[in-house]
């Protein structure tokens, strides 16, 4: 279906013929007769462009777009508006384009130029909205959106994210915080065919209840709770056309996930508060420092969920797994932040390099981005980054990273096969506090299999079966 045109005509009969001729365009149309009519109708209705008369009783066309324009928040849904005049006159013409009209046709115009003028107005109010929408892309990167990939390990997903990118499917992120779970969405949207509309994305940790998710991401209507003095567009009518980010999504509450989840699958919802449905086609990715599938075993996170989710799932290793990158990273770091703070840019010494590269960081690559800028700001005319300087700065407090070893086990000589692996097991799991995801990392060995093996040897234990009644 075509944009929704609000017409405010007080002449009944050329209005019925106008909305008659734009109906038959495609477009859907809601038809006032007066200013104050229109206004009303405005607060209640997400309309694309406002068609109105200009010489109208009580409420003018010029009044109409200079209330218009102060009801209007500069967001993607601000509607242009254009004038219907029986005047043809550079007067007139000049006073809508001062009132802030896009454009201004005569009523004795035939039918198609009418619609090519629409068409005209509404194509450049879409462009308008895409370069606004790409400015905020890059002041919400900032100058820090880019994606360093020297290690194997990320060299690897960005060779996979292009042979994805331009699927639109559901694409699941996985990778503790501050690994660069956001930079990599941003990638994906970039490089698909969505690039030039809108990235939006919704931190699902910050949102802790219910009815806050659903004003946050559906939006709400006028009146549906107290405080709810307007209509708020929700995230998801915000990243129409583009792609939307669900960032932690493990961290959603669970009477939201069955509510996110049919969105997403029928790709339309209704505002809070509202009755009238709202469709969007976007693409979807979720970013989650969790392990869904073992949150989805405690009954924390919804099975169905995961599936409309992973479809694609990517893995971004921690810093500490890809050393290769570690130093680019600081350059890239060392070097924007001195540019932002007008400070020279620092070189590294061999024992920074190589303190840099032994440091396990626990914070990853948000931790070594707030040593940049902590470092450039208290160190103004620093010119080379020294082992010294760096431990003051708190570097190396932490104790190196190990990587995990499998358990050690005393077996007797008579043991069976499946008794030595039933033990291996039981050990593993009791080193990890019975959680099974990570002891099947520890025995190298995939979750699946190792559900497998615990339902083959008959092992419980007490948490397990709390999580389970708690179903």
């Amino acid at each position: 279906m075509k944009e929704k045109i609000l017409l405010v005509e007080d002449d009944k009969r050329y209005a019925a013929r106008m909305a008659k001729n734009l109906q038959l365009e495609g477009y859907e149309v809601l038809t006032t007769f007066s200013g104050e009519e229109a206004l009303d109708v405005f607060r209640e209705e997400v309309v694309d462009l406002v068609l109105s008369d200009i010489k109208m009783p009580g409420i003018s066309g010029i009044e109409l777009i200079q209330r218009l324009n102060k009801m209007q928040t500069g967001d993607e849904h601000d509607a242009p508006v254009m004038f219907l005049t029986s005047v043809d006159s550079v007067r007139v013409a000049v006073d809508a384009m001062k009132a802030g009209a896009a454009d201004y046709i005569t009523k004795d115009s035939d039918r198609d130029e009418i619609v090519l003028r629409i068409e005209k107005v509404l194509n450049s109010a879409k462009v308008l909205v895409q370069n606004r929408n790409l400015r905020k892309q890059i002041q919400a990167a900032g100058s820090f959106g880019r994606l360093v990939a020297e290690s194997p390990a990320m060299k690897s997903i960005l060779f996979e994210i292009d042979a994805i990118a331009d699927a639109g499917a559901g694409i699941l992120i996985e990778g503790e915080t501050g690994a660069g779970k956001e930079i990599v969405a941003r990638y994906i949207h970039n490089r698909s065919p969505r690039a030039d509309q809108p990235f939006i994305d919704v931190n699902c940790a910050a949102i802790p209840t219910d009815n806050l998710f659903q004003s946050e991401v559906f939006g709400h209507e006028k009146g549906a709770f107290t405080g709810a003095t307007g209509r708020k567009h929700g995230k998801l009518e915000l990243a129409d056309g583009g792609t939307l980010l669900l960032d932690e999504i493990g961290d959603m509450p669970l009477e939201s996930q069955g509510k996110i989840l049919r969105a997403l699958e029928t790709q339309e919802f209704e505002r809070l508060g509202g009755s009238q449905k709202i469709r969007v086609n976007l693409a979807v990715i979720a970013a989650t420092n969790k392990d869904l599938r073992r949150e989805v075993q405690l009954g924390n996170f919804r099975q169905d969920l995961l599936y409309r989710l992973d479809i694609i799932r990517l893995r971004i290793p921690p810093l500490r797994e890809r050393a290769e990158d570690i130093i680019p990273l600081a350059q890239y770091f060392f070097g924007e932040y001195a540019r932002r703070y007008n400070r020279p840019t620092p070189e590294f010494g061999a024992p920074a390099v190589k303190m840099l590269e032994c440091h396990p960081w626990p914070g990853n690559v948000r931790e070594l981005k707030n040593l940049a800028e902590r470092v450039i700001i208290r160190h103004r005319d620093c010119r080379t980054i020294t082992e010294d300087l760096l431990r003051r700065e708190g570097l190396g407090e932490e104790a190196p990273a190990k990587e995990p070893t499998p358990p050690s086990m005393n077996f007797e000589d008579n043991l069976s096969l499946e008794e030595i692996e039933k033990q291996a097991i039981i050990s593993a799991l009791e080193r990890v506090g019975w959680v099974q995801s990570e002891a099947a990392k520890l025995l190298q060995i995939s979750p699946d299999r190792m559900h497998t093996r615990i339902k083959k040897y008959g092992l419980n234990h007490p948490s397990w079966r709390i999580h389970r009644s708690n179903k």
